[in-house]
């Protein structure tokens, strides 16, 4: 019984050497995966650190496609054929107003920038200053009134607008780069074309500006306006297109065939240059649309070259009729106050002139001219310049309580 159990004890025990522990199997297959691991974490990070620095470097390359001159980029262009490709635009593109206004160079002109333009015209761009009387049947105000103008000659003579140095009584210059202003002479006016020239006396050279030629504008060529907006900002450069040509506009019952730019154009630049991409005097501005923004006007230079020289050469332009005379137009209030008839108040007439000869005294209200009622001192100038130098106008005129009838000859001359 002992040696049975003694020999199925021996069957069933196996030797101590090949008995293992469950432990130490587990304890060998966790040392066996952690050196996995390190191997292949040190295999991993030479891969990771070379794809950071391909990926930075492809990042640089798409940055700066010009980096090399040799390699071109390309961009995939969707069209009819999906796998056509053309080469990418890389230059910087930059629009300008400037470069796309301006005209090409002809010959000896040159096309020049803003900057260029301002640079030459501005020294012959001036502030016009005048002193006004403003009259009534109740008295004379006067107040200071300014505008532009530019010179041509180098010896001060200076064209501007008529309505500028209309009923001055005194006038003046301020010319760039001179501490204090020039007393100024009125040579000549023609209110048809609202023009008027000065001219003032230096001891210096004066800066001169160039006449162009309106008739070659273009609707949509630079155009740059230069003056004295508001009477206080001298100098003033503003930038823009021709808008339009012959653009008829009535100012004050007279019609004119304009240029219309968006150039700013305020009050006080009446009178100043409107010039075009050489620098060359194309239009005087006279006017602005005061209901709307970037719409002002300028009298085609090519109309009043003409009249300039007359006025130069004669004080007056030829065959412009004048009448001689001032006068101021009396409401039907100032009428009633006074016992008058309503109608134009004589001020003022000037010696030898056509009111003059006609029998016309300072103080005359005259009620009709050609069986026409005169209530406005337009409504005179619009019927004058329906007629033409020696031509009559038949006037009914209330003086001293009584009515009487003189006949005024138009004249030709240097005062109206």
């Amino acid at each position: 019984m002992t040696s049975n159990e003694s020999g199925n004890n021996a069957y069933d025990r196996q030797p101590e050497s090949e008995i293992k522990s469950p432990v130490n199997k587990r304890k060998a297959n966790k040392a066996v995966i952690a050196i996995a691991i390190i191997c292949a974490l040190v295999m991993l990070i030479p891969v990771i650190v070379i794809g950071l620095y391909l990926g930075r470097l492809l990042i640089d390359r798409r940055e700066d496609p010009g980096e090399s001159d040799n390699v071109p980029a390309y961009s995939t262009v969707e069209a009819h054929d999906p796998e056509t490709t053309v080469p990418a635009e890389t230059d910087e593109r930059h629009f300008s107003i400037e470069d796309a206004t301006r005209l090409p160079d002809v010959g000896s002109r040159k096309a020049m920038s803003t900057v260029e333009i301002a640079s030459k015209v501005s020294p012959a761009t001036v502030s016009v200053i005048a002193e006004v009387i403003y009259g009534s049947v109740y008295g004379d105000t006067t107040l200071e009134a300014s505008g532009s103008g530019f010179i041509i000659s180098e010896d001060g003579y200076i064209v501007t607008n008529y309505h500028v140095v209309s009923g001055a009584s005194g006038l003046s210059v301020v010319v760039p780069g001179f501490s204090d202003p020039f007393p100024a002479v009125l040579v000549g006016t023609d209110n048809r074309m609202d023009i008027a020239v000065l001219k003032i006396e230096s001891e210096d050279k004066l800066p001169q500006m160039v006449l162009g030629d309106s008739d070659l504008l273009q609707v949509g060529e630079l155009a740059v306006a230069i003056g004295n907006p508001f009477g206080e900002l001298a100098g003033t450069v503003t930038v823009g297109v021709i808008s339009a040509v012959n653009r008829e506009l009535d100012i004050e019952g007279v019609k004119y065939n304009l240029l219309q730019t968006d150039a700013s154009i305020n009050n006080g630049n009446s009178g100043g240059p409107l010039v075009n991409s050489y620098g060359e005097v194309i239009g005087v501005t006279n006017a602005k649309m005061t209901s709307a923004e970037g719409i002002g006007f300028a009298i085609p230079i090519n109309d009043v070259k003409n009249i300039i020289e007359e006025l130069i050469n004669k004080g007056y332009v030829s065959g412009r009729p004048i009448l001689g005379i001032m006068v101021v137009s009396v409401d039907m209030s100032t009428a009633e106050q006074f016992g008058w008839p309503s109608g134009l108040y004589v001020r003022e007439v000037t010696e030898n002139g056509p009111a003059d000869q006609a029998g016309l005294l300072p103080e005359d209200i005259i009620t009709h001219v050609n069986g026409q009622v005169m209530e406005t001192t337009t409504s005179l100038l619009e019927l004058r310049d329906t007629l033409a130098v020696g031509d009559e106008m038949k006037m009914t005129v209330y003086r001293d309580g009584e009515t009487i009838t003189v006949t005024l000859i138009l004249g030709e001359g240097k005062l109206s």
